[in-house]
């Protein structure tokens, strides 16, 4: 019977012991100043007013651009042929 008692107060006093810890703190990064906001337009609409070297950059570009658009209308009309748009196949 004392045998009980004792092991009954153990496990009491364990259980006890096993409590759940408190979250440490962990520290919170401050916030940054913020910066500046420009309140003008991101692109300019008018290209008489866009800056002369994105200008530059875009006429140069124009070649490129029409060479990507051939390729992809070649390959569309590559593509579009090799489909079955016949009927022909099926179960």
């Amino acid at each position: 019977m004392k045998k009980h008692l004792i092991l009954a107060a153990a496990a009491v006093l364990g259980l006890a012991a096993c409590k759940k810890k408190a979250p440490e703190q962990i520290p919170q990064p401050k916030a940054e100043a913020q910066a500046a906001v420009s309140t003008e337009a991101v692109v300019e609409q008018n290209p008489l007013k866009m800056p002369g070297a994105y200008v530059k950059t875009q006429v140069g570009n124009i070649g490129k651009a029409k060479a990507a658009k051939a390729l992809y209308e070649k390959a569309s009309k590559e593509h579009m042929e090799t489909l079955d748009l016949g009927g022909s196949g099926g179960n």
